[in-house]
């Protein structure tokens, strides 16, 4: 009888919840059309309130609104909200379009980081070429794991170099499809923002940094985020920069 009960208040529990995140998805959706309806009659300040509550839970739809908040910055001639906007987008896939626009605002802002170099084109061709190769790395994988357990099954010694490079190839592998998530990329968000030495504010100035300039930042102390910027590794304050990916 209890058994029957808990089962009931488990299955209500899920059916609750199942129906307020459809009710939700519901929500968003409508509101998202809504949006994109402003967006088209040129009603950019209204459009764009509704984008930004949408931006953070709506993940799959995340690209088409940065785009349109990134348009509806330009129009307002707001360029450190349009660079972060385009940065964010840059940094899930890399796209001349986006790279020349980025840059174009750099060299008007007078901001490194942002000139268009070989390591630009080598991060273009690997967001392009990334869906293929990382097909054809795990075929080899695969292939390679299939001839060592036909050979464990038939009694036949494998041998340790071989053995040895396939781990160090799967470790390559494993490396090679998370690289993305290895760069941490970051926007400064405010004008003399302090390149210091150590995490304090006591701390030497290294370097100081405008509004605008790009970080790569890893790991947190306190109030402080360990990053790098054109040579320097250094602290910078957290709440002097926003995330990008």
């Amino acid at each position: 009888m209890q058994a029957s009960h808990l089962n009931k208040i488990i299955f209500f529990v899920f059916f609750s919840l199942g129906t307020i995140q459809q009710a939700n998805s519901q929500i968003d959706r409508n509101q998202l059309a809504l949006a994109d309806s402003l967006f088209n009659s040129n009603r950019l300040l209204e459009a764009e309130k509704i984008f930004q509550t949408l931006l953070v839970n709506n993940p799959k739809e995340a690209e088409n609104i940065q785009l349109k908040l990134a348009y509806i910055s330009k129009v307002k001639n707001d360029w450190i909200k349009e660079l972060y906007f385009l940065a964010s987008l840059q940094s899930k896939e890399a796209k001349p379009s986006i790279a020349k626009r980025m840059e174009e605002i750099g060299n008007n802002q007078q901001l490194n980081g942002y000139q268009i170099n070989w390591s630009n084109q080598l991060y273009w061709i690997y967001f392009k070429v990334f869906p293929y190769l990382m097909t054809v790395l795990i075929l080899i994988a695969i292939y390679v794991a299939v001839i060592f357990i036909h050979k464990k099954r038939q009694l036949i010694k494998i041998k340790a170099f071989h053995f040895i490079s396939f781990n160090i190839y799967l470790l390559f592998l494993i490396a090679f499809i998370n690289f993305p998530n290895y760069l941490n990329f970051g926007m400064v968000m405010n004008n003399k923002t302090y390149l210091r030495e150590f995490a304090s504010s006591v701390s030497p100035v290294k370097k100081i940094l405008k509004k605008g300039s790009l970080i790569t930042y890893w790991g947190k102390t306190d109030i402080w985020e360990r990053c790098y910027f054109e040579g320097e590794f250094g602290f910078i304050k957290s709440e002097n920069y926003l995330k990008i990916n």
